[in-house]
């Protein structure tokens, strides 16, 4: 039960990585897709490809990091030196991938003109605030599922338990 959940989880958070590399943010060039010349769109398409390439990789081990970081957290006698290292290789990568966008953002705005580039400027970043909404409903969303399972698990950990009373019990009266 819990490995079906864990895999919904990671698919939905590559979905949520897929969106934001189609159309992350209205600056995306392709929104101004009639200004450019074909030689920008070119180039601009194997920019967005190779970080949408590297995006995937490194949200694929912020999802490995994660996952470890809930083992770490929910052992019964959790080790916080372990529990802080975990967390500063998933600040690395969160890191790592603000600067892959930053990057890119960069990489784009030189191939634009001037004027090309004010328009540019100025559309950045509007429409995030509607795309950090539905990805907040989706965390929302996912951690009401993981909740619900951590439940059903303390429900079955402490059912566990007692038929393990009950049955030393037996053994006891037995002898």
């Amino acid at each position: 039960m819990m490995a079906l959940t864990l895999s919904v989880t990671a698919q939905q958070q590559n979905i949520i990585v897929k969106r934001q590399g189609e159309g992350y943010m209205r600056a995306n060039p392709e929104r101004m897709h009639s200004n450019f010349t074909e030689d920008q769109q070119k180039q601009m398409q194997e920019l967005r490809f190779k970080l949408q390439k590297e995006n995937l990789q490194i949200s694929n081990e912020l999802n490995e990091k994660r996952a470890q970081l809930k083992t770490l957290q929910q052992v019964d006698k959790p080790n916080m030196k372990s529990i802080n290292a975990k967390i500063d290789e998933i600040s690395a990568l969160q890191n790592k991938k603000m600067k892959l966008m930053a990057e890119h953002r960069n990489n784009v705005r030189n191939l634009l003109t001037d004027e090309q580039k004010v328009q540019f400027d100025l559309n950045w970043g509007k429409g995030m605030h509607k795309q950090g909404r539905k990805m907040h409903k989706q965390g929302v969303m996912i951690h009401r599922q993981g909740e619900k399972m951590q439940m059903m698990g303390e429900r079955m950990h402490q059912q566990g338990q007692q038929m393990h009373r009950e049955i030393e019990i037996r053994q006891i009266e037995k002898k």
